[in-house]
């Protein structure tokens, strides 16, 4: 067992006795040079590091004309601090280019194992290192290359750098591999209870039943008896709004207040954030009832469409539909229901209406299937029988992808300070 010593960093702890510790600015150095017309854009992601921006989704896209030599010139192995992406750690670049300025580059001036450094410079310690430097980080405070010049970052031999990028990559190759194969299991299983209640909503129950054709292309047939209105005639529909965060005593009150993040299909008992009275009478923030059906308008990856059922009386952002049921004709529990299975048709809905967004006009539109009220009631009870098992075995990969996950960040941190000899 090699001699270990105290390094004197509370985020690093014990290190090998042979590393050194060494300022940022000893090893590495701001590059401060603009860039030119002819150099590819980049941005950052946490988790490709600085990729072209044309390959990056849900970046605001710069302008062809703009005046790219205002922005810095990024080479290969050069290091970003995006504040974008910062708790994500710093970020790698494979590419040369440009970036945005408000993004701080560096490079190394001794002699270092890149891989190393990226790997370092991801690890759950340094960011919260970093993090811990920079508490007015939302109010403003920018991440600078200071803040990282002037802390003591170990420095192994430049072998044992090597050594530990080679044994980390392999490691995190093998982990990445099982964790995207849980993962397609997962989407395999979230597909296929998708496809149970979207049957169950379009189809029935009885698959002796005569159909006819509904008129709607995704909903085909359905049960001859069965009626194909539109959400407008059995609800209303209404947005929420934000109150200005620049006002803290609209905040932190007792008014519950959703966000679209918190719509994941479930029933909603308490919400992450919450506002005041003072909030509801100073912005376009209203209160939804008990039973109200929430749906995302808009959001980032697989949002947009996903929905929630409040259970407690709530306020939204302007992001958040509120669906409430004013007709005797269908059920809370059914109309939520056929929205789970409508997932994907909301969504394309949203893409054909020439924006990427849903808005209150074309939930409004969205043509429902409509069983008698008896047969919503048993469509709803089948199929409550039938998610738990498939939701079970969903949490259970989504258990081992935490773990695993939570594996790989604590394998990296033990490898990158030393406490585990490779």
């Amino acid at each position: 067992m090699r001699e270990m010593k105290d390094s004197g960093i509370e985020w690093i702890g014990k290190i090998p006795a042979d590393w050194t510790l060494q300022r940022g600015k000893t090893i590495f150095a701001q590059r401060l040079t603009k860039g030119n017309q002819s150099e590819i854009l980049l941005a950052a992601t946490q988790k490709y590091g600085m990729l072209p921006q044309s390959e990056v989704e849900g970046v605001v896209q710069v302008k062809e004309d703009a005046d790219l030599q205002q922005f810095r010139t990024v080479h290969k192995k050069d290091f970003v601090i995006s504040l974008r992406s910062f708790q994500g750690g710093f970020e790698y670049s494979q590419y040369e280019g440009v970036c945005s300025p408000a993004y701080q580059v560096f490079y190394n001036t001794n002699p270092i194992c890149h891989n190393y450094y990226r790997l370092l410079f991801k690890s759950d310690g340094f960011i919260q290192k970093m993090n811990s430097m920079t508490v007015g980080i939302r109010e403003g405070k920018n991440i600078q290359y200071s803040d990282f010049a002037n802390s003591l970052i170990p420095v192994p031999p430049i072998n044992q750098q090597q050594r530990i990028a080679d044994y980390l990559d392999r490691k995190c190759s093998q982990i990445d591999t099982i964790i995207a194969r849980q993962q397609e299991v997962i989407e395999k299983l979230k597909a296929y209870k998708l496809s149970v209640i979207t049957e169950a909503v379009t189809k029935g129950l009885n698959p002796n039943v005569p159909m006819k054709d509904s008129g709607v292309e995704w909903i085909g047939e359905i049960p001859e008896h069965w009626q194909v209105p539109k959400i407008k005639y059995l609800a209303t529909i209404a947005s929420g709004g934000t109150p200005d965060r620049s006002h803290p005593e609209y905040w932190n009150g007792s008014i519950n207040w959703a966000k679209t993040g918190e719509l994941q299909n479930n029933e909603l008992y308490e919400t992450e954030e919450k506002i005041t009275e003072l909030a509801l009478e100073n912005s376009s923030a209203k209160v939804f009832s008990v039973d109200t059906i929430l749906v995302a308008m808009y959001g980032q990856g697989k949002t947009r469409g996903m929905t929630a059922l409040l259970k407690v009386p709530s306020a939204t952002n302007q992001a958040c539909a509120g669906i409430t049921v004013y007709s005797k004709d269908i059920t809370v529990s059914y109309l939520w229901l056929f929205l789970m299975g409508a997932y994907d048709a909301i969504r394309e809905k949203a893409n054909g209406s020439g924006q990427p967004n849903l808005s209150g006009a074309l939930i409004a539109d969205f043509n429902v299937t409509l069983p008698p009220i008896e047969e919503q009631m048993n469509i709803c009870k089948t199929v409550a029988m039938r998610l738990p098992h498939i939701d079970s075995i969903i949490k259970q990969k989504e258990t081992i992808v935490d773990k695993l996950t939570a594996y790989k960040k604590s394998l990296i941190y033990e490898v990158v300070t030393g406490k585990k000899e490779v």
